[in-house]
């Protein structure tokens, strides 16, 4: 597969055709906060600013491929749950010219973030504090669509199996909930639902983190992505 060189990426903007981009929104959860990952800005028109990663489609490249290449170039994260968010072609979106843009968003987990991910190469930003101010382009704008979706995905499908470690408890799930719909939910109600939907599978083993009263761990049942209707 042929792909387009980094330093031919500005004279494809001299074209008179719009250019065409993948752009990733990458979710996690760090020190208890809905977190983005972001990289520097690369060229003269982003400079003190971050971006979403992004690049040129390639020549070849699907769009699917595009974003794995991105994400592990930009990120080092491979096979996360990913998917196509958007497309954006506002005007002016790039002071060089038209871009196109189709957005992924993907989501990892903490402790796949911390082994894999390379923190030299990326900065971490929590959501709540995203702004035009700090990021780039209509990134910020993008972001905000993204965590809606994050949302409305979380309301009535397993995703959020995606942003969790393989094994966990029961109040690490519901802190999942929590943290992204910046909302408490009753404890009792909340493990009523998770039970009756059959989404876990409880594991003979706890989280021995808490030495007083250690917790049961949890994994979950079925490893594809599940309409169930949770909130």
């Amino acid at each position: 597969m042929s792909t387009l060189l980094p330093e031919y990426t500005d004279n494809i903007f001299h074209l008179s055709i719009p250019v065409l981009a993948v752009d990733i929104v990458l979710f996690t959860i760090y020190k208890d906060q809905l977190c983005v990952v972001l990289v520097p800005g690369r060229n003269e028109w982003t400079q003190g600013k971050l971006t979403l990663p992004w690049w040129i489609i390639g020549r070849g490249e699907t769009l699917e491929e595009a974003a794995d290449r991105i994400l592990k170039r930009d990120t080092n994260i491979e096979k996360v749950y990913k998917e196509q968010l958007y497309t954006f072609s506002d005007h002016g979106r790039d002071d060089r010219g038209d871009v196109i843009s189709c957005v992924y968003y993907t989501l990892v987990s903490s402790l796949q973030f911390l082994s894999e991910m390379d923190l030299t190469r990326v900065s971490l930003m929590p959501f709540h504090t995203v702004s035009e101010k700090t990021v780039a382009y209509d990134h910020a704008k993008i972001i905000q669509y993204a965590y809606q979706r994050l949302k409305w995905k979380m309301e009535y499908t397993n995703v959020v199996k995606s942003i969790l470690p393989e094994k966990f408890t029961l109040r690490e799930l519901q802190n999942m909930y929590e943290i992204i719909f910046e909302r408490s939910f009753d404890k009792r109600n909340f493990r009523k639902k998770i039970f009756s939907l059959g989404l876990l599978d409880e594991l003979a083993e706890y989280d021995t983190s808490n030495s007083k009263r250690p917790a049961k761990l949890y994994t979950f049942s079925d490893t594809d992505l599940k309409i169930v209707g949770i909130l």
